[in-house]
């Protein structure tokens, strides 16, 4: 299953249009399972839909831009992912912040966790430091994707490991 946000970290690669943000993430994130994740994230000035009542494990996200720092504002997360390692837990009323900050050739990543259910404070990230590649191949998918076909005999039996 995803990873969810904020543990799956900050993205691999972000593609900026006119309206939104793309973040693209890799599989294996902090080393505990997730697969290539992805966001489309509004930046047209929208505010949170509250009739929206669906939740997934990377939330509902809008975007801002505050001077140079892009500011994500999520909400509708699924409870049955993990703010870090080890089973730090929240519930369905987290709120996540993400704010990035680009600082000449590097992104600092910060993170604050709000969750009146769980949290009596909210809970800060250390920040991360991002360092821009100039590799313009960077994060991206090997042609052929990221799927494989293999054990083709078992495909009718549906044996797995």
């Amino acid at each position: 299953q995803p990873l969810g946000i904020p543990r799956h970290g900050p993205p691999r690669r972000i593609v900026q249009t006119a309206n939104d943000v793309i973040f693209f993430y890799t599989q294996y994130a902090d080393g505990g399972g997730g697969q290539g994740e992805y966001r489309i994230i509004p930046t047209d000035g929208r505010k949170h839909n509250p009739s929206r009542l669906e939740t997934t494990y990377m939330g509902y996200t809008v975007g801002r831009w505050e001077g140079d720092t892009l500011v994500l504002d999520s909400v509708g997360f699924v409870d049955s992912t993990w703010l870090a390692r080890g089973g730090f837990f929240h519930s369905d009323q987290m709120r996540v912040v993400e704010k990035l900050t680009r600082q000449g050739s590097q992104i600092k990543y910060e993170v604050t966790v709000e969750d009146p259910e769980v949290l009596v404070e909210p809970w800060v990230m250390s920040p991360k430091i991002l360092r821009l590649n100039s590799n313009a191949d960077a994060g991206l998918l090997p042609e052929r994707g990221n799927c494989e076909v293999y054990e083709l005999e078992d495909i009718t039996s549906q044996i797995r490991h």
